[in-house]
Parts: structure tokens; sequence; C-alpha cells
């Protein structure tokens, strides 16, 4: 009797780590937004779906700076994707021109950027891991962003980004960005991207911006390299 229930008990925790395993092994939930996308209407401005970007007065006048210095071919002082070649930064990738992938594996959404290889990464249901090296206490120029399934919605939240980027090809921003976004496929062929950007010190309040994406063919992309482009006095960003 006592063999048989040691035996049973152990049958059940076999069960309920295989269990377990497999729940960890399961695919997320939502939609699938796997493959080859493009902007559909290609632009460098990331505009409100309703009014102005709402500025507050340190925003303005940051921005106003930015426009002088673009008038004067000042880029270095102000664009450093434009003038070196950084990385864009989030939300200004979702403007690219140039065609992206996303991947799905283990929890992390990934976009692989034809433009300058550039990739970014959301985890997604992935415990956080400890931050042996201090490295969220620097701000990196895509920041860290989380995100969760409401559906077949990936909703991502992006802070810690570094201030050195730029919302659009103009719009600053500081450290204390925060960027919300909401991926949905709107039909087979079309992905919307729902962007609320949120930073107290140069927004007056949390304004919203969409983006759609259509589908292209799988391909693999070739090797992109913008600092080629600077070299042969060409502009930053490939169409």
């Amino acid at each position: 009797m006592i063999r048989l229930t040691v035996r049973t008990a152990l049958a059940g925790a076999v069960l309920g780590l295989a269990g377990a395993a497999s729940a960890q092994s399961a695919p997320p939930m939502g939609a699938n937004l796997e493959g080859v996308w493009k902007i559909a209407t290609p632009t460098t401005t990331l505009k409100p779906i309703s009014g102005a970007v709402p500025f507050t007065a340190e925003g303005r006048k940051a921005y106003d700076a930015n426009k002088a210095l673009r008038a004067q071919g000042k880029f270095d002082d102000y664009d450093i994707t434009l003038a070196r070649c950084s990385n864009p930064g989030v939300p200004r990738l979702a403007l690219t021109p140039m065609r992206f992938k996303i991947w799905n594996r283990q929890g992390v959404v990934t976009f692989d950027y034809e433009w300058n290889r550039a990739l970014r990464q959301i985890n997604v249901g992935v415990p956080p891991q400890p931050d042996l090296m201090g490295q969220g206490l620097v701000p990196t120029m895509t920041g860290k962003s989380k995100g969760h399934w409401e559906g077949d919605t990936l909703v991502s939240v992006m802070q810690g980004g570094s201030d050195r980027t730029l919302i659009d090809d103009l719009v600053p921003h500081g450290y204390d960005l925060k960027v919300t976004e909401r991926y949905r496929l709107v039909d087979a062929n079309t992905l919307e991207d729902r962007i609320t950007v949120e930073d107290p010190v140069f927004f007056t309040q949390p304004w919203t911006s969409v983006v759609t994406y259509k589908r292209q063919p799988d391909a693999i992309f070739a090797e992109d390299v913008c600092l080629d482009r600077l070299a042969a006095k060409q502009p930053a960003f490939a169409k």
C-alpha cells in the first residue's frame, strides 16, 4: 500500500512537470504578425491623429532649435541618425522607409530592419532577468520594450530610451519618454502600429499616431551599410 502511494505520487509529480514544460513551450496567444513588411505611405513625420503635437514650453523650445539647426544644415547637432547613422530609436524606427521582418520566438518578438540591419526586440512574457551590469541605468537607443498580448493585439511599452534619439525627423524628447505601441493585423496583408507618446517634460499630454504597413514577399535582406551611403554623399535612409 505504501509502495503504491509513493508510486502514484511520483507519477503525479512527473505529469505535473510535463504539464508545466508543455505550458512553457506553448506558443503565445495573439495573431501571427510574422513576415516582411514595409511602410504603406513613406513619411519622416509622426503626425498626431488629431491636432498638433502638444508641446510644453520646453518641448517647443527644443523643437524650434532643431528646425533652426536643420535650416543651417547642422544635422550632427541634433540628429545623429542622419549625421552618423546612429540607430533611430523608438518610435522613429516605425518610419523606416525600407522593409523589416518580424520574428516571434521563445517569448521575444524581434524586428529585423533592412536599414543598416538594425534590430529591436520586444520581451513578451519572459520573466525579467537580474541586471548584474547596471545596464538599466544607462539609456540605449531602443530602450527596453516589454510586451503582452491583448487578444490579437501585441502591446509594447518602451522606456529607457536615450534622449539623443528623436520622435521623428525633428520632434525631441527627454529621458522620461514612454512609448506604447499596439500592433494588430487590419487584414492579412496590412499591419497597424498605433503609437502613443508620453513625456511630461516635452509634451503637455500623451498623443497618438498611427502607422500602417503592407506585407511584402519573403526575401533575404542584403547587407546594408548606412555609413557607405554617407561616404558617397547619399542620404542616410535609402528608399
